[in-house]
């Protein structure tokens, strides 16, 4: 009967575009993609741009180009991390191998490009009132261009992966509907319906930024918030693969959301599927989202985080045809897919999807 099950799921999978996962959640690093076995170089970078089209580039956009080997790889991943996370997310300093995707890309033989959006860590921190997301894609515009023109040490790429976690992802949507500049993208943490249960924790565990001892000194304005000590476990893991060390490392890291980028959420979340910039995105898309995600699965109605079909027939509707779009849901994990015990196995499912794409498969 489960046979009979798991065919009849993968039928319907086939139909849908759904990438179902049939690997057991516990699986470890030895599931990694095949390494490259050359030292990490890594560079990093400010750059100028731009925070209105038309404007002039006042903005200041820190990265960091990293890459394996002599032979300068043809395609970069853009990563984009989520509210309240800078490039840290996508390289956390401990245990390299299960919790830094910029680790396992580069071993795939990828570039990464790991951002601080605008408004956070190393990048320029404008009015928080007034930077939205739309001010963050205009500015991730910039970066893409110069990755592609040689603006970014002196090297040209022929294609660029945009790779988001959460409002990185809907930072994608915007950027992607508009400029129509990178070659396919990987949405994490981010689907067209919010968890009400989520949504209202995530609002009782924000406060201003310059309440907390973090950002006590900073000279942030009021319109920075960040979340209150010892929440963020509660608010983005699940507890079988949360590691105590990784989430006090994330305490310690955290950033910063501004009232401009929260104000979007409304607007956004409240667009129909034909209005939402993601229909405007053309290129292939992959979404992942953990199984157990607070923000987008809790309480939420319009499909199931448990079944992979509803979720890609839900969110189907807001993506063009041509996109292709792709679902894979992670079991057991929560909304920080790349800070999760089960990283390994989400790093070799978006690293293999990437590669077949990277090779017009």
């Amino acid at each position: 009967m489960r046979q009979k099950s798991l065919r009849r799921w993968r039928a319907l999978a086939a139909a849908l575009g759904v990438a179902l996962l049939t690997v057991p959640a516990t699986a470890t690093a030895e599931a990694a993609v095949p390494e490259h076995k050359s030292a990490l170089h890594c560079s990093n970078r400010v750059l100028a741009v731009r925070l209105r089209d038309p404007g002039p580039a006042t903005g200041r956009l820190w990265g960091q180009l990293c890459f394996r080997g002599s032979t300068e790889p043809a395609t970069v991943q853009l990563l984009v991390p989520g509210a309240t996370y800078n490039h840290v997310y996508w390289d956390m300093p401990s245990e390299q191998s299960r919790y830094s995707y910029v680790d396992a890309a580069t071993r795939a033989g990828f570039a990464t490009f790991n951002v601080d959006r605008i408004g956070t860590s190393n990048s320029a921190h404008p009015a928080g009132e007034e930077l939205t997301i739309a001010f963050g894609a205009v500015a991730l515009h910039d970066a893409i261009t110069a990755l592609r023109s040689g603006g970014v040490d002196g090297r040209r790429f022929e294609r660029v992966i945009w790779v988001g976690h959460s409002y990185g992802s809907l930072h994608g949507w915007e950027e992607i509907a508009r400029y129509h500049d990178v070659d396919a993208a990987i949405f994490t943490g981010a689907l067209h319906a919010l968890s009400p249960s989520g949504l209202a924790a995530l609002r009782a565990a924000s406060y201003p930024a310059v309440a907390d001892p973090k950002f006590a000194g900073s000279g942030l304005d009021s319109g920075y918030f960040t979340t209150r000590p010892g929440t963020r476990q509660q608010l983005f893991y699940a507890k079988s693969t949360a590691d105590p060390h990784v989430v006090a490392v994330d305490e310690a890291t955290k950033d910063t959301v501004t009232a401009g980028q929260l104000g979007d959420l409304d607007k956004l979340y409240g667009l129909p599927p034909e209005d939402a910039p993601s229909r405007r995105v053309t290129v292939p898309v992959l979404l992942v989202n953990g199984a157990e995600d607070a923000v987008y699965c809790a309480d939420v109605v319009q499909y199931d985080c448990s079944d992979p079909v509803s979720v890609a027939r839900y969110e189907s509707r807001y993506y063009d045809p041509r996109a292709h779009m792709k679902v894979l849901i992670i079991p057991a994990t929560g909304h920080d897919l790349a800070l999760s015990t089960t990283a390994p196995l989400v790093d070799r499912v978006m690293i293999g999807w990437a590669r077949r794409v990277a090779a017009g498969g």
